[in-house]
Formats: structure tokens, sequence, C-alpha cells
């Protein structure tokens, strides 16, 4: 069954041991859906490998034509300005989807 928005919330760390398993189960827990919310303000450590893992992501769920965004805590916002300058993982702030109308 596919759903129109995902949210998918995850907690504590994403490094070398953890990023691989981390885009995977990313990408089991969306299943099937148009757009998904990818809820990270409870990641408090967030390696470089975590990025690296945001763009395997970002890859797939281009391929599958799913619109998304990161909603990052400090950690991981700091981490994709260092990683990617350019922006291509989308990131949407808290503030913006604190007014988004329930589904």
């Amino acid at each position: 069954m596919a759903h129109d928005e995902v949210t998918v919330a995850v907690t504590g760390e994403v490094d070398a041991a953890n990023a691989k398993r981390f885009a995977h189960t990313v990408r089991e827990a969306a299943g099937v859906c148009a757009s998904l919310v990818l809820d990270l303000t409870e990641v408090h450590f967030m390696a470089f490998d975590g990025a690296s893992a945001l763009y395997a992501l970002s890859a797939h769920l281009g391929r599958e034509g799913v619109a998304w965004c990161v909603v990052g805590s400090p950690s991981v916002r700091r981490v994709l300005q260092l990683c990617d300058p350019e922006g291509l993982i989308p990131v949407a702030d808290v503030a913006s989807l604190r007014g988004a109308e329930p589904a």
C-alpha cells in the first residue's frame, strides 16, 4: 500500500559503524510513498559517513520519484554544511514543518 507522505524519525548517532544500515533502514521504513520527511532532530552525532548515507538515500529516492527532505539537529546541519555545500540534500527547518497541517 502506498502512502502520500511518510515521516521517519531517527535517534542516537550515525557513524561509520552504522551509516550503511541507517540508509537501508530508512529506505525500508519509507516503503512506497510519494514524499518522505526524514526527522533527524534527535540525532546528536553524525559522522561524515552519515552524509554519504544521505547521498545514497537521495539517489535511491530520486530514482523512485520520491520528494524528500531532512529535518536535522544542529549536529546534522553542521555536517551537511561541511559535506554538502551545493545543497544537494534537501533540508527543511523545524519551524516550517510546525506550521504544517496534519494529514
